[in-house]
């Protein structure tokens, strides 16, 4: 924007933060679903996938500020989730199940589960409470033995398969 600017195109008020896409229209090879009491957790992991993935094929929410700062924010984040990511990941926990928001969002996910398109999902859990939906058979990655890092790694090896499976 800096070389941009200096010729006259753009002026100031735009920056090289600024996104030039709509997030409806955007595609994420990785969604993250957590609620706020993880997310230290989960933003050192987004930093990692970032470090990998192109920044705006991630989606983190403190990455999207102002375009979630809009009515109807529910059915916003419900195509995300629903239809605009790759691979969405939950981080499941005591308060995931109490979150409002994040009750919306497992909405979303719970119909990535009916409609069978596993290899779009990864469960992680903080812990062993119970999440309507979900079943003890279900595999996911337990985050009381996993740092960031090597959840991060997870993360980009399944983006890797699904990449793989797609072509």
């Amino acid at each position: 924007f800096g070389v941009l600017k200096s010729a006259g195109i753009v002026n100031g008020v735009y920056s090289c933060r600024a996104r030039a896409q709509d997030l409806e229209e955007m595609r994420f090879k990785v969604a993250l679903s957590f609620p706020g009491e993880h997310r230290e957790y989960v933003a050192r992991v987004a930093e990692l996938l970032k470090q990998h993935l192109p920044s705006d094929t991630v989606f983190y929410d403190r990455d999207f500020t102002a375009q979630l700062a809009r009515p109807n924010l529910d059915t916003l984040l419900q195509k995300v989730y629903g239809e605009n990511s790759d691979l969405v990941v939950v981080f499941l926990s005591e308060h995931y199940e109490r979150r409002e928001w994040c009750g919306l969002e497992w909405r979303a996910i719970r119909n990535i589960i009916k409609t069978k398109h596993d290899r779009t999902l990864m469960l992680t859990r903080f812990d062993d409470t119970t999440i309507p939906g979900s079943f003890s058979t279900d595999g996911y990655v337990d985050l009381k033995n996993h740092n960031p890092e090597e959840v991060a790694d997870f993360i980009l090896e399944r983006v890797l398969l699904n990449d793989n499976t797609a072509t």
